[in-house]
């Protein structure tokens, strides 16, 4: 069966109709593809801290600066984990009791410093209260047993520092250890009251012999 001919006149369907439905194609108002240029669109989620400077860094992203770095007031400070010398601040130090002993004829009195001391304080200290000793310590009876004692115990110290390595830092200098004992004027009196001592000993051996 034959097509019949279209009729003149007769027009397709929606052609020079303006108000036909269309696609998007020209028209504003159509519906965009979501974020599409809308600039309030949501963005996608971004890392945490992008853009950030304040942002926690990722542990290993910088190395960590040492503790004191850029501070011009710790170069003089003792560094943590070891003792300081208790007269000066330096390091290294040493824990040690220095002795020293008074006779004052019915009376008598023991004296001691506890450290940590470096090696020059210590060894200023040891030389200074044992030369006090020699000339301060015999006037008492027990005094004559105990100066020597006393003066003997302080040689343990006085090696202690002797092997300490130089002092260093420090809020003050260390002390000046000074002359040695031996070299000193109270090491001239010691003669004195040895000689006494001698005598009171010996005469207790007699007495104890001649009475036993």
């Amino acid at each position: 069966m034959a097509t019949p001919p279209p009729q003149q006149g007769s027009v397709p369907p929606h052609q020079h109709n303006p108000y036909a439905q269309q696609g998007n194609q020209g028209n504003p108002y159509a519906q965009q593809q979501p974020g599409r240029g809308n600039p309030y669109a949501q963005q996608p989620q971004q890392p945490a801290g992008h853009g950030n400077p304040y942002a926690q860094q990722q542990p290993g992203a910088a190395p960590q600066q040492p503790a004191g770095h850029g501070n011009p007031f710790a170069a003089g400070l003792p560094q943590q984990g070891g003792p300081g010398c208790r007269l000066c601040g330096a390091q290294p130090a040493a824990q040690a009791t220095v002795r020293g002993h008074q006779g004052m004829v019915v009376m008598m009195r023991s004296l001691s410093v506890q450290g940590p001391f470096c090696r020059d304080c210590g060894t200023a200290t040891v030389r200074n209260m044992s030369a006090k000793t020699l000339w301060q310590g015999w006037w008492a009876p027990m005094s004559l047993l105990l100066t020597p004692i006393t003066v003997l115990r302080n040689l343990g110290p006085r090696s202690t520092f002797a092997a300490l390595a130089a002092p260093q830092g420090g809020f003050r200098p260390p002390l000046d250890p000074g002359k040695q004992v031996r070299r000193r004027p109270e090491a001239l009196v010691v003669s004195v009251p040895m000689a006494l001592s001698l005598l009171f000993y010996a005469t207790f051996i007699v007495i104890a012999v001649a009475t036993g």
